[in-house]
């Protein structure tokens, strides 16, 4: 059997976070793919969270991405760009085979619904609702393609499916959510695009010479510490000394990642990017001027959420 190639891993800050990064294409909403032959085959037992016992036809077969529920949650329904905590286990539907699972251990990253990174997988979490149990049919094909953001949901050929049984166990806001507040003064402005995309744009006097954090939403979410794991969005812009244009150093709303998952334990990040982050509340967002390697970057951060240890 061909192997599967690993999808839901854990994925770090963009080199933004410690300089520099390429920005890259940004994901497109999709259409919500509809169950069909091959994901309404699937049979999954066993209790919501844990491991299940996956049974399907031998030689299954799938046109595009399909998606069935087999049990249906009550929770909040999973838009574009809102990222999910799943545990999710792949069969091979050639041969009926465990090829992987996310170990069912509590541990697993968020990902973003319909950011190009996760491809199909990622594209058909949204309209499901947080306690569902999917059963979803992708192409073989559609795997391989996770990093174009190819969703595989309208391929007119029959290929040997990869089934996922998936459940969606929790999910954050896509965007910060608070109370806008008065901008610094001084300080580069910000617009927000529909999906809540930041647009940066930096005046043309110096940065400040130190590290300034200021509250651009005020959330009314957990507070984080430093032993939390925070769950972000953020863009990152530089701050030229010399008067030249400033350029994107980093986004996570359009590099194809979606959020992040930032641990605030001291030395696991650039520091001050930690500080920006540690004492906010789920639902802020934050500006905040970062001096890096002899540059300054403004960053612009949405604290969607806090993963506890």
């Amino acid at each position: 059997m061909r192997t599967i190639p690993a999808l839901l891993v854990t994925i770090g800050l963009a080199a933004a976070l410690t300089g520099c990064a390429a920005s890259g294409a940004g994901s497109t909403p999709s259409s919500c793919a509809a169950p069909g032959a091959a994901s309404e085959a699937v049979t999954a037992t066993g209790a919501f969270g844990k491991e299940p016992k996956v049974s399907i036809p031998s030689g299954l077969t799938t046109k595009g991405t399909q998606v069935s529920v087999l049990r249906q949650g009550e929770g909040r329904e999973i838009e574009d760009g809102t990222p999910v905590v799943i545990e999710y286990t792949l069969v091979d539907g050639a041969t009926g085979e465990v090829a992987q699972t996310s170990g069912y251990s509590g541990q697993t990253a968020p990902i973003t619904a319909g950011a190009d990174n996760y491809g199909a997988l990622g594209a058909s979490l949204e309209c499901a609702h947080v306690g569902d149990r999917l059963a979803v049919a992708l192409p073989k094909s559609a795997l391989s393609s996770s990093t174009t953001g190819d969703t595989g949901t309208s391929s007119t050929k029959t290929e040997d499916a990869v089934i996922a049984v998936i459940d969606v166990k929790k999910a954050f806001d896509a965007r910060a959510t608070g109370t806008p507040q008065l901008a610094g003064d001084g300080m580069p402005a910000v617009v927000l695009a529909p999906s809540g995309a930041p647009g940066i744009t930096i005046p043309s006097w110096s940065a400040p010479k130190s590290d300034e954090t200021h509250l651009l939403r005020k959330g009314h979410g957990a507070e984080l510490t430093d032993k939390d794991t925070a769950v972000i969005k953020y863009t990152a812009v530089s701050w030229p000394a010399d008067g030249t244009d400033a350029s994107v150093a980093g986004s996570s709303w359009t590099d194809g990642s979606g959020a992040q998952t930032v641990p605030l334990t001291k030395g696991q990040v650039q520091e001050g990017v930690r500080n920006a982050i540690v004492g906010h509340r789920v639902g802020d967002q934050v500006l905040t001027i970062v001096h890096q390697q002899g540059a300054a970057y403004a960053y612009v951060i949405d604290v969607l959420g806090k993963i506890s240890a």
